[in-house]
């Protein structure tokens, strides 16, 4: 991933993290096996409420 950006990075997540969403939603990310429905709605739930760094 670190070719298209860096999920250690909070700046690179929140840029990229509607295309990020699609992936985990589908099962395409990440790489190791499709989320969990819970894991891929807490992602959904943090850029709803705008991506807070805390």
């Amino acid at each position: 991933m670190l070719s298209h950006f860096d999920l250690w990075s909070y700046d690179d997540v929140k840029a990229n993290a509607d295309a990020i969403l699609q992936e985990v939603e589908t099962g395409a990310m990440p790489c190791d096996g499709p989320w969990p429905a819970g894991k891929v709605d807490t992602f959904r739930s943090w850029l709803a409420a705008g991506a807070p760094s805390e």
